[in-house]
């Protein structure tokens, strides 16, 4: 068996395999990973979501990670598509504006290696086809 880090992280301490993730989080913390709204919750509490629209978040964003130097990779993308389904979230437009770019989502050219060594058998070139067709589509495509 051979252990090795995931393409395009750099080693930064070889006997223990230590890797830089700077870069990722970077790039993690400009899709703004997180619920934006605008609308005050209805109870002043909480906001809330049927059990059908939670559910489609599931294996939407446990995915492996990606260190490009501009590319996304799946792993931010899979999370851009996990917010963009949310049905509490508010930014779907700025989302699908600030990845429309070359070097973020078109970079990719879905062959799918992702998902095969996505060690949680989730589907990112899944989640990054439907990024794809609804920055096309101008509105958030779901199955």
């Amino acid at each position: 068996m051979r252990v090795a880090p995931l393409p395009g992280f750099f080693v930064i301490k070889a006997s223990d395999l230590v890797t830089d993730m700077s870069h990722f989080f970077a790039q993690y913390k400009q899709i703004k990973p997180y619920l934006q709204t605008s609308t005050p919750p209805p109870d002043g509490k909480e906001y809330r979501q049927s059990k059908e629209d939670r559910a489609r978040l599931d294996r939407l964003y446990e995915c492996i990670l990606w260190n490009g130097d501009k590319y996304y990779g799946p792993a931010v993308l899979l999370h851009i598509y996990r917010w963009m389904v949310d049905s509490r979230d508010e930014a779907k437009e700025w989302r699908l504006a600030d990845v429309n770019d070359q070097t973020k989502l078109w970079r990719c050219k879905t062959i799918g290696n992702c998902t095969f060594v996505c060690p949680k058998g989730l589907a990112p070139s899944k989640a990054i086809a439907q990024i794809k067709q609804s920055v096309v589509a101008g509105k958030v495509v779901t199955d």
